[in-house]
């Protein structure tokens, strides 16, 4: 995600709300020479974008470079931060269409109007709730770092970070005998959380989410339950598969990487693959996935359609990042209604907006929509919990 963190500090120093710390990091890179094509490229493909081609020049391209090389070869502290800014500006004003930017062949002129000065909404956080099997319901946070509780089978250990850790004993094994204990770990809208399970196996919780599990794994499954969406890291195990049941499917593997994003509200169930092989099952079909493979299952629909698709993009979630490409409006205020817990309306028509772009998902709110914003067509108002788009 080098390249992603690259545009993104850029896309921070053109909105103003790059910190120090994040300007510096920016200028690290930039001195390394490595990004120097990904620049021009990105400065082309706003252009082209805006319709504004023959604006550019090689010698207006030659010029912002010689200023800003003259820059960060000099002394690079803070009291040249604005000299470096203005040896930019021009690159800066080509970047107007951004990191995220409006497809449309005629680019409205830029304005930034979100009303988040005197509120503003922060990003979700490491946050849970941890049900046990009888009934006992335990609130996840980053505070603290204790073992919650013993289970037939092994220990819960809450660690910090937002990481529950299930520890097996060692005389568990596989064993057929023993009633088997469920435990559910469910994310709120605007939380994230960690479980290590029993057999080893790592699960990154998205938000509104949640994962149904045993307290030991025994017999010859390893069967979980996934609402939401959850990225897994599944310890190897051939004489155990790891199953997940979502919504509508079913997916198998013996020890590999995958996200499944099962989501009830959403339109379709989405496996997709970064290491080793899965069998996806759904309404009677199979496929198997390798690497870079995607299958998409129609809730309304038999069919299970795979494709290759950007695994960046499909785990952006887990790395920290929202990722839109060529993503609608109302698709992009679901996914940040979500992570942010906030509730969201449109006012007036809206047309057949598309993005493309990275964020944080550590930014507050408004830096987001602000980004959004800088297209000139679309503007946001924040109103408590609840955000109003407006074109």
């Amino acid at each position: 995600m080098k390249s992603a963190r690259f545009h993104i500090l850029l896309q921070y120093f053109k909105e103003d709300i790059i910190s120090e710390e994040e300007w510096h990091e920016l200028l690290a890179m930039i001195k390394t020479g490595r990004y120097k094509d990904q620049l021009e490229d990105d400065i082309l493909i706003s252009l082209d974008s805006a319709g504004k081609r023959n604006n550019w020049t090689t010698n207006i391209e030659q010029e912002m470079w010689a200023g800003i090389q003259a820059e960060i070869q000099g002394n690079s502290k803070k009291s040249n931060y604005r000299l470096w800014i203005a040896a930019a500006a021009i690159l800066l004003m080509m970047l107007a269409a951004g990191l995220i930017f409006f497809k449309s062949e005629h680019l409205l002129p830029i304005k930034t109007n979100i009303a988040y000065k005197k509120q503003d909404i922060p990003p979700g956080e490491n946050k849970a709730t941890l049900t046990l099997p009888n009934g006992e319901r335990v609130v996840l946070t980053d505070s603290t770092i204790n073992q919650l509780a013993n289970q037939a089978g092994g220990s819960i250990i809450k660690a910090a970070n937002g990481i529950l850790v299930y520890k097996a004993n060692s005389m568990t094994g596989n064993s057929e005998t023993g009633e088997k204990v469920f435990n559910i770990i469910s994310t709120p809208r605007g939380g994230q959380y960690q479980v290590i399970l029993p057999d080893g196996t790592h699960v990154w919780l998205n938000a509104a989410s949640s994962l149904k599990f045993p307290a030991a794994f025994k017999g010859k499954k390893r069967l979980v339950e996934l609402s939401g969406e959850g990225y897994f890291e599944v310890a190897k195990n051939k004489e155990m598969p790891f199953i997940v049941h979502a919504e509508n499917q079913e997916v198998e593997v013996l020890g590999t990487h995958f996200n499944i994003n099962s989501y009830a509200d959403e339109a379709s169930t989405k496996t997709t693959l970064l290491e080793g092989s899965v069998k996806v099952t759904a309404q009677g079909n199979q496929k198997v996935l390798t690497p870079g493979d995607q299958a998409q299952i129609n809730k309304n629909a038999k069919e299970i359609k795979v494709m290759q698709v950007s695994l960046e993009e499909a785990v952006a979630w887990k790395n920290g990042y929202f990722v839109f490409n060529d993503e609608k409006l109302e698709s992009i205020m679901h996914r940040v209604s979500r992570w942010y817990d906030v509730d969201y309306e449109f006012e007036g028509k809206q047309g057949n907006l598309s993005f493309l772009g990275v964020i944080e998902r550590t930014k507050n709110i408004s830096s987001l929509l602000k980004v959004l914003e800088s297209t000139g067509n679309v503007h946001f108002k924040i109103e408590g919990r609840k955000i109003i788009v407006m074109p």
